[in-house]
């Protein structure tokens, strides 16, 4: 959306004035905001659905700007990280079905991308049965 800017200034007297900036400002777009280094929040509330027939949804409240989500996972233990890039126009929540073993422990990081900014992670582990 675009902004129109209005100044409100309170003098020592505690007297008041407003101005109007005569002109509206456009909004920046994703391009811009990629361009200008900006580093996007994180996103919050990662949220782990039931584990079932070898996948599992995750999602997460999108964080503002976002152009994409980064989504990793691995073992605890360690072993293959497997990493998944899901569009902020298509949602906020992705399925992870590949390298999915029972009975073990994952470690699951998702961060928000704006051109080549990521936020930090948001860290959440889940068991399979």
């Amino acid at each position: 959306a675009n902004h129109n800017v209005r100044i409100l200034v309170q003098g020592q007297d505690e007297s008041q004035s407003t101005f109007n900036y005569p002109h509206t400002i456009a909004a920046a777009s994703l391009d811009d905001l990629a361009a200008s280094g900006y580093r996007p929040h994180m996103p919050e509330d990662v949220q782990i659905g039931e584990y079932s027939e070898g996948h599992i949804k995750v999602s997460w409240t999108p964080a503002k700007c976002a152009s994409l989500y980064d989504v990793t996972y691995q073992q605890v233990t360690g072993g293959n990280t497997i990493s998944q890039q899901v569009q902020a126009s298509q949602g906020n929540s992705v399925i992870l079905k590949d390298g999915l073993d029972s009975c073990s422990e994952y470690e699951i990081r998702v961060s928000a991308v704006i051109g080549d900014e990521y936020s930090e992670e948001t860290v959440v582990t889940f068991s399979t049965p």
